[in-house]
């Protein structure tokens, strides 16, 4: 916990903003841009939360609207292919017919047991618009998207906030660089004319 707090102050202590003569203006300018990676970064949580919430609410209302209704399998299904460390398919596609609330015969492709016969009766999920869907997602599932789908806009964020930074940084240290030489060239210059004199 020392060496973190150490890391915190030295960090606060190289990248403050006060009148030092001693810092460059390139030092100043890395100084303002630490700030304002730090005010992104921040900014960039609400961004995230509102992001992981609609894919939370997105979860929440197919579990409301989707419904499962019984369907008739149209076409035998073979056996899921496996091959040899592979886990073997639960569900293959199918083309199969069921009737939707309003007593409408439809008929699309569903997700079937493998090994289904030609008229077995199966349960699917339809959305509101009667088109067959995956299983709606549970109460644990839906936060899990939810967070999930936040803490990857935050990361997103992040990474790119510090690679602009990190490109940023690289370019004004090169600029340092050239500065420091040119005040060597400058040192050593006068240096020469003291010892010559």
């Amino acid at each position: 916990m020392e060496s973190f707090v150490t890391v915190v102050k030295s960090c606060v202590r190289r990248y403050r903003l006060d009148r030092n003569p001693l810092r460059r203006r390139t030092d100043r300018i890395e100084s303002a841009a630490v700030l304002a990676v730090m005010l992104l970064i921040l900014l960039s949580v609400l961004p995230a939360v509102l992001a992981g919430r609609a894919a939370y609410d997105r979860a929440v209302y197919a579990a409301a609207h989707d419904r499962r209704v019984q369907a008739t399998v149209l076409r035998d299904v073979p056996a899921a292919p496996v091959a040899y460390g592979d886990a073997p398919v639960s569900d293959l596609r199918a083309p199969v017919r069921w009737t939707d609330s309003s007593g409408t015969t439809r008929t699309g492709e569903a997700r079937v047991p493998p090994l289904s016969k030609a008229g077995t009766l199966v349960p699917i999920w339809v959305n509101e618009r009667g088109r067959p869907v995956a299983s709606p997602p549970d109460e644990m599932e839906a936060v899990l998207r939810g967070a999930a789908t936040g803490v990857l806009v935050l990361s997103g964020a992040v990474a790119l906030t510090m690679g602009v930074f990190a490109g940023f940084r690289s370019a004004v240290d090169r600029v340092r660089y050239r500065e420091w030489e040119a005040d060597w060239r400058r040192a050593d210059a006068r240096w020469r004319r003291r010892r010559q004199a």
